[in-house]
């Protein structure tokens, strides 16, 4: 269809809500679903036109094509969006009516960056003086890893409001997924030093009274400019020791093995061998010490204890 294609002209033309940022990877992700739907040789020409077969043809080639369930998942949520904002509410909520299950995003390889790598960026980021935000890249970098906090969630956090020091936990509510807020209770003494140094860059943020760690003034711009600081400093890109968001997996990581004694599914070759590790350690309570771990997991990463799609996709499945 190239450029007269009326369904991507619609995605940039559509009225999206939320920031910049979300919006535009909606978009961009909604532009896929347009490519996967017309190599399926479908031709709905309008938002208001797309139904339900067209999201069962999208899923069935895409998995044709070897695509996982939380991928799949994720485009169908941007082409929902999309719907919406033209007024068509007749698609499926349950990504089930389509065979996609959760579940199926389980990672098994791990993406945890190391903490020696972890240790590299940050000390390259603090000591670059070419960059006037390396220091409060660095800060967030570390809220990352030391509390397992969404890239996002990091920049938008509001330590003068929502740190309470007296009761040692901290109320991530902006930058969240889906705007479901959370709280971190029992904060140990090496999280709150990390918010003690990210306290010196708290800045007056565009909504009166609250304040957040992006520069005054630059919005979401910022997460580009996070996102270049990690670049600059080894911890994306190709050959790199990691990724931002793998600073969340290996806090996750962290938080399993300190629960359970022995490292999660995706440090080790096979289940069986993961089976034999942790039967090793804990005998057999080794089940029991591992959904303890998860649930806690669970709900740090801002969901629901249960959801072992979620600490799947940061551990590896154990089952």
């Amino acid at each position: 269809m190239g450029k007269s294609d009326s369904l991507k002209y619609g995605i940039n033309r559509a009225v999206l809500s939320g920031p910049k940022s979300k919006q535009h990877r909606i978009r961009q992700t909604a532009h896929h679903f347009v490519k996967v739907l017309r190599q399926a040789n479908m031709g709905a020409q309008k938002w208001t036109k797309v139904t339900n077969k067209h999201f069962q043809r999208v899923a069935d080639v895409m998995r044709a094509d070897g695509v996982g369930d939380g991928r799949i998942a994720e485009v169908f949520s941007a082409a929902r969006h999309i719907c919406r904002a033209y007024g068509n509410d007749h698609i499926s909520k349950r990504n089930a009516t389509f065979g996609v299950r959760r579940g199926s995003i389980a990672n098994a390889t791990s993406r945890a960056v190391t903490p020696e790598a972890f240790q590299d960026t940050l000390t390259r980021m603090r000591n670059d003086t070419s960059y006037p935000h390396a220091g409060r890249a660095a800060t967030q970098v570390e809220l990352m890893y030391e509390l397992g906090l969404r890239r996002e969630e990091a920049a938008k956090v509001d330590l003068p409001n929502d740190w309470d020091r007296e009761n040692h936990s901290l109320l991530i509510q902006y930058g969240t997924k889906g705007g479901r807020p959370r709280t971190l209770f029992d904060l140990s003494p090496q999280q709150e030093a990390a918010l003690e140094r990210a306290e010196e860059y708290a800045s007056p943020s565009d909504r009166k009274g609250i304040n957040n760690l992006m520069p005054e003034n630059m919005g979401d711009v910022w997460l580009h400019r996070l996102d270049y600081a990690a670049r600059k400093h080894g911890l994306t890109g190709k050959d790199a020791g990691g990724t931002l968001h793998g600073l969340r997996h290996q806090r996750f990581r962290q938080m399993y093995v300190d629960h359970t004694g022995f490292e999660p599914p995706n440090q080790h070759e096979s289940v069986q061998a993961f089976h034999e590790s942790a039967q090793a350690t804990a005998g057999d309570d080794w089940p029991r010490l591992d959904d303890e771990a998860r649930d806690k997991i669970e709900v740090t990463a801002g969901h629901s204890p249960g959801r072992r799609d979620v600490s799947n996709a940061y551990l590896g499945s154990s089952r």
